[in-house]
């Protein structure tokens, strides 16, 4: 039952690489003897912002990974559930049906939005109405394009992976993807056992992670497999209990 890789720790040190390309990137000009007034300057800097940011995100994802070695032990796993073929291919096109859903809603929403703000400056400039437009249909095209691709990258996983998760308090590693909301700021905003009509029960729960503009948010849904429903209905009143109720402890 214990899970044998740890992804993040595997980007950590991918990112570490980055890091150190960056750290070569910066006296690449010393070395090669390139005048600084003639781009060795600029090098130097682009390598350093490499450096800063693969460290960066190299702390983020050890951190991460130090989690997920939590996450999966095998005495802190509350449930490994693996699924029929049958029951994949139903969660995976109910799953891509939902996901398009939210997209197509989304890019509508950024659509709008995109025009108003689009009227309302050329109702102050006129004379670079061909520009406003320009860009207006810029945003369009880009989260149009977005949320295509994001929606097909997603089917795509789920139709090239057969469906596996471990559920623990704090986290969720579901089909090669890990989710976890007690580390690095990210908090769980709520949790639900979902059985709707003719359609296979869930557990549904949305996670908050810290952003640059506030705090995005994730929606996981995790299906059900046949004979696993009290299971689930005890999962979801266990992490509500440690996570909505009360304050968790880390694992």
């Amino acid at each position: 039952m214990e899970i044998k890789k740890n992804p993040p720790r595997r980007t950590a040190f991918i990112c570490l690489g980055i890091a150190f390309i960056g750290i070569i990137i910066i006296f690449i000009p010393r070395i090669i003897g390139m005048d600084g007034f003639d781009g060795g300057y600029a090098l130097s800097i682009g390598g350093g912002l490499i450096f800063l940011a693969g460290i960066i995100a190299a702390v983020i994802y050890f951190k991460l990974a130090a989690s997920f070695d939590r996450m999966k032990l095998k005495e802190n796993i509350l449930a490994h559930w693996t699924y029929s073929p049958e029951e994949w291919k139903n969660y995976t096109e109910r799953e891509h049906k939902e996901d398009a859903a939210a997209k197509r809603s989304l890019f509508f929403m950024i659509a709008i939005i995109s025009v108003i703000v689009g009227i309302i400056l050329f109702a102050f400039i006129r004379k670079d109405a061909l520009i406003i437009a320009l860009i207006v249909l810029g945003i369009i095209a880009i989260a149009g394009l977005a949320a295509f691709f994001s929606t097909l990258g997603n089917y795509l996983h789920n139709k090239r992976h057969h469906g596996e998760v471990y559920i623990s308090l704090n986290g969720v590693y579901m089909n090669r993807q890990m989710h976890v909301w007690n580390s690095l700021g990210n908090l769980l905003e709520e949790i639900s056992y979902d059985s709707p009509k003719n359609q296979n029960p869930r557990i549904v729960l949305t996670y908050s992670a810290l952003a640059k503009n506030g705090r995005n948010f994730y929606t996981v849904r995790i299906p059900v497999p046949r004979g696993h429903e009290e299971t689930a209905k005890n999962i979801v009143s266990r992490i509500e209990q440690a996570h909505l109720q009360a304050d968790g402890n880390d694992i």
